[in-house]
């Protein structure tokens, strides 16, 4: 499975990051109630794609610039996925699971992927709209908790892919187990129910 997510320096973009409760409002300090925000602040690009027991090396993008095909298949795929894949299923079957987004099922990367012989679930069979089910989209919550604890701030982007790259490597593989292993729970929950509503029961 692979996805990518976007990073901010502070992280103060997020929804609910960006408010605060007071039952006195004189006494709540002016930095608080007039933070100013940046209209466009700036952000870093990730890609990274797991397995049960492994993280691959990230890809990290700029913030202007989406994933196209090209960059999927050539800094995604080519450099990062395919060694990943070598390293983990030499022998073990498996079968790789992007994301719907246009750029990952263009013809160019299906190509490549199929004459690499990588094994991936085909667009048609792809439910769309399942984040739930889909287990990185719950990776990317707990690497954002832990690049951000105790209130982290990064100044620069250099700053904030070193800490990035420090969190991925001690991700802790326990957690990463349960969140890669709880997909066949999740889509058993979706194809006996045709709805996502007790997946975190």
């Amino acid at each position: 499975m692979d996805d990518e997510s976007y990073f901010t320096l502070d992280h103060s973009t997020l929804a609910g990051n960006n408010v605060f409760y007071s039952d006195n409002i004189d006494e709540t300090p002016e930095d608080v109630k007039h933070n100013l925000v940046t209209k466009h602040e700036a952000k870093l690009l990730v890609w990274v794609a797991f397995r049960p027991n492994g993280i691959s090396k990230p890809f990290f993008g700029d913030s202007g610039n989406a994933i196209n095909s090209d960059i999927y298949q050539d800094e995604c795929i080519q450099k990062r996925l395919l060694p990943f894949i070598k390293e983990s299923y030499k022998q073990q079957p498996y079968v790789f699971w992007p994301d719907q987004a246009t750029s990952h099922y263009s013809k160019k990367v299906v190509g490549f992927l199929d004459a690499n012989s990588v094994k991936y679930l085909p667009k048609s069979i792809n439910p769309t709209n399942l984040p739930e089910v889909r287990t990185i989209e719950d990776f990317w919550g707990e690497l954002k908790r832990d690049v951000y604890e105790n209130d982290w701030k990064a100044k620069t982007i250099s700053q904030l892919q070193a800490r990035i790259n420090v969190c991925l490597k001690n991700f802790d593989m326990h957690r990463l187990w349960n969140l890669a292993t709880d997909v066949r729970r999740r889509l058993r929950i979706f194809r006996d129910t045709g709805d996502v509503k007790g997946i975190h029961k």
